[in-house]
């Protein structure tokens, strides 16, 4: 039988009115026994009812239950698949979960990685009362990035235990859950795809209006593409490299062919895959190495250059399908258009990256804003300082400032860096490498691979002393080191500590 939200909190409700008056009764001050008290529980139903469920949100707040064993241990569980299921990153999944665990009272090990969870669930004394075993959990997630319910399930965690009991927390994760996407739509999808195709030809690629209208359709079609991934597997598995291999053919035939506008092969190419460039994977997974979580940051940081290569080598195919057309210019010459045209492009990336991201509409002045920050930083930087130097600032840039939004508006720091980030991955960089590099120039080739690689180093630098100028708190840093660094003496002493009391002459040999 399902129950809303609503209709629970009413029954809880009812039921904790009805405990209260009986509590009383038996004290022998409000309540008479036989018909009286029938009545009175009725009458006490008719209240609950005829509460809001602000009110009773409100009451329940305020309770103490801590719940079950088991449902604490399910919750934390559930909450580890929501938190790696929408976006987070290892280190801040571990960092929530054992501090969620510890505000209600489970005692968890918890190890993250790329598409795995493992959850255990030791025995304590209170558990073995209650009848409650050891438990391990492996649990295969797959991970796709949605800021809105990434940002309601990091707040849920930063919250159960203290103003949102138990009880109430797991109904508002089952509510995460199973709520729709924000821009779930497969039309918002289609239309994402095909503005950010068009904007980002203009504003990274060096691309003229021609190029950025016709990367229109070749970003619909992209985008097309994506909508088909998500129901295949299979496909999905090609999605980068038949994505670039239909757009590369498409690109040719049209620079080809129009011959009345000039056009320019790269920015028609790269910013119809814009959406698919490896350059938010890689700098994470940089990210990741740094924080010392070499499991993830290093499969993070493969999928990157794998995701490069199919697009690369589909680049390269659809290149050469077209034989009889003369081979493209290596770099497009500039569009000549006025610096101002640039805000324009801007503001269509950032509604589309937005809407891609399924970003709430209260979290888009905060996304907007901090791009806003980083794109002027990393244009003002780049034309006195080099990449490497700039993309630092710009990233610096951008960590303070989605920083110290979130923490003055309440929501998750990643939520509002994300959107700056969009504005200085290097995917495309490697992505033309990969191309040369089967042009047979492998050393220009691996020039723009090494290249990619110290930009994002660069951005994850940044990121890095944003951190450390504001709370780790608000980032979470996973395992504290001391933990990291435990020592097989340390963990024996311990022992010595904690088991010597324990009455068995097996443990006291032992120890």
């Amino acid at each position: 039988m399902t129950w809303n939200l609503k209709e629970r909190l009413l029954e809880v409700s009812g039921a904790m009115a009805s405990s209260t008056n009986n509590r009383r009764g038996q004290n022998g001050h409000r309540v008479k026994h036989g018909n009286n008290n029938h009545h009175l529980q009725g009458k006490t139903g008719r209240r609950a009812n005829s509460l809001t469920e602000h009110e009773i949100v409100r009451r329940l707040e305020g309770g103490r239950g801590r719940g079950s064993p088991g449902l604490r241990r399910r919750f934390i569980v559930r909450l580890a698949t929501a938190l790696h299921s929408y976006g987070s990153s290892a280190s801040r999944t571990e960092y929530l979960i054992e501090k969620a665990a510890n505000r209600i009272d489970v005692e968890v090990n918890i190890a993250v990685f790329p598409s795995l969870i493992l959850l255990d669930f030791p025995v304590d004394e209170e558990s073995c009362a209650v009848g409650t075993r050891k438990e391990t959990h492996m649990l295969t997630v797959d991970s796709e990035l949605d800021v809105d319910k990434l940002g309601r399930a990091d707040h849920l965690a930063n919250h159960v235990g203290k103003e949102t009991p138990l009880l109430l927390a797991y109904w508002r994760l089952k509510a995460i859950a199973t709520s729709a996407p924000e821009f779930g739509r497969w039309w918002w999808r289609l239309l994402g795809y095909a503005l950010s195709a068009s904007m980002s030809a203009q504003l990274f690629f060096d691309g003229s209006l021609w190029d950025g209208l016709l990367a229109l359709p070749l970003g619909l079609i992209v985008g097309c593409m994506d909508l088909i991934g998500a129901k295949s597997s299979l496909f999905a598995s090609v999605l980068e490299f038949t994505a670039a291999l239909v757009v590369s053919t498409g690109a040719r035939v049209l620079c080809f062919y129009i011959t009345g506008v000039q056009l320019c092969f790269f920015s028609l190419v790269l910013g119809s895959l814009v959406q698919l460039l490896p350059g938010m994977s890689l700098t994470l997974g940089v990210s990741e190495m740094v924080a010392k979580a070499h499991v993830s940051g290093t499969s993070r940081i493969m999928y990157a250059l794998f995701s490069a290569l199919q697009l690369g080598f589909g680049i390269s195919v659809g290149e050469n399908i077209i034989f009889w057309a003369p081979a493209p210019t290596p770099a497009c010459q500039p569009s000549g258009m006025s610096f101002w045209w640039n805000i324009l492009w801007f503001a269509g990336f950032s509604v589309s990256s937005n809407v891609l991201l399924n970003a709430r509409l209260d979290q888009w002045p905060g996304m907007i804003v901090t791009s806003v920050v980083g794109y002027i930083v990393s244009t003002l930087a780049a034309l006195r300082l080099t990449s490497n130097t700039s993309s630092v600032i710009a990233s610096l840039a951008v960590g303070l400032t989605g920083t110290a939004y979130s923490h003055f508006q309440g929501d998750l720091p990643l939520v509002m860096v994300l959107s700056g980030i969009l504005l200085l991955v290097p995917g495309g960089i490697g992505v033309r490498g990969v191309a040369t590099m089967l042009q047979d120039d492998v050393l220009s080739g691996m020039g723009f691979v090494f290249n990619m690689l110290i930009v994002g180093l660069s951005i994850t630098i940044g990121l890095l002393i944003s951190k450390i100028v504001f709370p780790a708190g608000l980032y979470g840093m996973g395992k504290t080191l001391a933990n990291n660094k435990s020592t097989l003496a340390t963990q024996l002493e311990e022992d010595e500590a904690t088991d010597s009391e324990s009455g068995s002459d097996e443990e006291d040999m032992a120890i």
